[in-house]
């Protein structure tokens, strides 16, 4: 009966999408000694569900400012609230100086203002956010405040839901949460690493539950570790005993928004219209035949939605769960997640292709509660369950049947289903690059050479959007960048295959020029060169892992393969090559050769990982630790010339 319950700390972790082990950098995760920059000193939650489905929540929360570093942000407080479902009040806010002098926050200093528009037009909601604005913070300076979030209009009829996670990574001297509610209403509670739990009696038709936690042990974050809700202690409450049961409950919000409407049968028909039926020759199977016709149709339809609805997001009223109807989106021609999903549920069902809704969490979590929080369900997808397939047409630069890496091996809730499902494992030929590059070393020392990149799975679609705005005034700044990224000087061109169209593989070329990297003629020595190919190889190398993990992290599945050719200029002779490596070792396969002949030096590496799940142990860190060391020795190879 209200917005997923958020920290008052507003703890914003930046997760960068990496592909996994391979862009890891320096971590402090075996700093234990370290201090943390703020605490929580007390935050008390009351919350109270009346008769009538109203929600009333007072918090109270003091925050403790260690530092000089975080100052700036502990002097406000960012409170959001949906202004459609609720109201929220700020009843008193102070700051508490050093010596112990409450100065309050001036009625001035409490603002009430617009949820964030800077996506400028992709972006709609009606959260507006209540900013505090504390006086004289200092370090040693306490920060308190006490507010009353009223919740007057439930997410779905008769569901009520808490989440609070617990960050190993923020000091929290206090929590208490207090739950008064009706005593005929069922509550399905699911705790990890909380004290408390048992219900109340307290007369008035009421029950009560409390819980607590501390963590006084600060620990710092890790790189790449996975969500919250998938390791952290927690309490989840719910009034539904089941994802299914909210599987149920969604599917009955928006059947109307997916019918098959005149106008969406018509706009089917004409995206469809090029494709015939497979004749039935007597090497094809019928039932064969009829799947391939119908996932060219599926096919059509995806392309067609990927590249004509554009990605707004509208979260009015509720729509932070239900999709618009299919004939306004095609209207409108722009839609968020759930909008994309419902155009294509409805126009594949135009097709007789029965689809359905598919919740995924579209971060760091790949973890599903025992019962339903909504998070971290924070994206749908579509599910056809004939083929199997999930397609996620708000990823336009994913092909027909690819998810992004951040979509794989995810569990997703079916909504027409009612089960719980996951995506694809993860595959290393499904996030793969192939690259070949031709150098030519001028007398001088200068490099001319050029580059063709082949790209597969996951891979291809995170070059789709880098490479977008090749061909365009970006183009320029895109060079610079990539030969900077290697430390190159030097100059070159980018092309590459159509980013937009879906049916065809991407593939870039590149031509450049790099200034010597190296004394010429000689003697000297010099590693390969990236020029203006992707580097996938160099980037991994140029990033050592972490000592330690202790928690759960995302690793990559991945396979690239690189060849080089370079023809040194008559004034030298090459004298040596480094020697290849050869590595097979925990699913982690990695082969380097060198070849040498008539001036010319051919250099072939390929590397192979393969994980059993997109998530993996801190144990085995250690593993691409030991292959780590084998592989930048070889990428720091030189070869000699005089």
């Amino acid at each position: 009966m209200k917005a997923i319950v958020q920290s008052a700390v507003a703890v914003l972790v930046a997760f960068t999408a990496l592909f996994g082990l391979a862009y890891v950098g320096v971590t402090s995760a075996n700093n234990s000694d370290l201090e943390p920059l703020s605490a929580i000193e007390r935050y008390i939650v009351n919350e109270t569900i009346y008769p009538d489905g109203k929600v009333i929540e007072i918090n109270e929360f003091t925050k403790i400012v260690k530092s000089q570093l975080v100052v700036d942000s502990a002097s406000s407080a960012d409170l959001p609230f949906n202004s459609t479902t609720a109201s929220l009040e700020v009843l008193e806010a102070y700051t508490i100086t050093p010596q112990g002098k409450k100065i309050p926050v001036q009625a001035s200093a409490i603002r009430t203002v617009e949820d964030d528009n800077s996506q400028g037009a992709t972006f709609f909601s009606d959260q507006k956010h209540k900013i505090i604005v504390f006086p004289n913070v200092t370090p040693g300076s306490k920060t308190y405040y006490k507010t009353k979030l009223t919740t007057f209009k439930p997410l779905l009829p008769g569901y009520f839901y808490t989440k609070f996670n617990f960050a190993p990574y923020v000091e929290n001297q206090g929590f208490e949460y207090t739950l008064t509610y009706p005593e005929d209403l069922k509550l399905y509670i699911d705790t990890k690493g909380i004290s408390g739990g048992d219900e109340e009696v307290i007369g008035n038709g009421n029950k009560r539950i409390q819980f607590t936690y501390k963590n006084l042990k600060f620990a710092p974050k890790e790189q790449l570790e996975v969500g919250l809700d998938d390791y952290a202690p927690h309490i989840y409450i719910s009034t539904f005993p089941s994802q299914a049961a909210f599987a149920k409950a969604y599917e009955g919000r928006i059947k109307d928004m997916v019918r098959v409407t005149p106008q969406v049968q018509k706009l089917a028909d004409e995206i469809t219209k090029g494709i015939k039926p497979i004749k039935n020759e007597d090497s094809k199977d019928p039932k064969v035949a009829e799947k391939e016709f119908k996932q060219q149709q599926a096919r059509a339809i995806y392309n067609w939605v990927s590249r004509n609805i554009r990605y707004v997001a509208i979260y009015l009223d509720d729509g932070s769960i239900t999709p618009h109807d299919a004939n306004s989106i095609i209207d409108n021609r722009y839609g968020d997640c759930k909008d994309h999903n419902a155009l294509l549920i409805s126009l594949l069902s135009a097709k007789g292709i029965s689809a359905s809704s598919a919740l995924i969490n579209s971060g760091t979590s790949y973890t599903v509660p025992k019962y339903p929080i909504i998070g971290p369900f924070n994206h749908v997808i579509t599910y056809i369950p004939a083929w199997d397939l999930y397609l996620d047409s708000t990823a336009e630069m994913a092909p027909y049947g690819s998810l992004p890496d951040d979509e794989i091996d995810k569990p997703t809730l079916v909504t027409a289903l009612g089960v719980i499902k996951r995506t694809p494992k993860p595959n290393k030929d499904l996030n793969k690059t192939v690259t070949g590059i031709s150098m030519t070393i001028q007398k001088d020392g200068a490099i001319k050479g050029s580059a063709h990149t082949g790209y597969f799975g996951s891979a291809e679609i995170a070059a789709r959007y880098k490479y977008e705005g090749v061909g365009t005034t970006m183009s320029e700044k895109m060079v610079s960048n990539q030969l900077a990224k290697f430390r190159h000087t030097g100059e070159g061109k980018l092309k590459t295959t159509s980013v937009y169209d879906l049916d065809k593989p991407l593939e870039t070329d590149s031509q450049f020029t790099l200034d010597a990297m190296s004394n010429f003629p000689g003697p000297g020595a010099m590693t390969v060169p990236v020029g203006l190919a992707p580097g996938e190889l160099a980037s991994i190398a140029n990033d050592r892992p972490p000592e330690k993990f202790t928690r759960p992290y995302r690793c990559a599945t991945r396979m690239v393969s690189e060849g080089y050719v370079i023809e040194f200029p008559k004034n030298v002779k090459v004298t040596r090559i480094p020697s290849p490596v050869k590595y097979d070792k925990a699913g982690i396969r990695y082969n380097s050769d060198y070849y040498l002949k008539d001036n010319d030096v051919t250099v072939v590496r390929l590397l192979t990982v393969q994980r059993s799940g997109a998530v993996c142990k801190p144990e085995e860190l250690q593993k691409w630790k030991d292959f780590y060391q084998v592989f930048i020795k070889d990428m720091r190879g030189q070869i000699f010339y005089e």
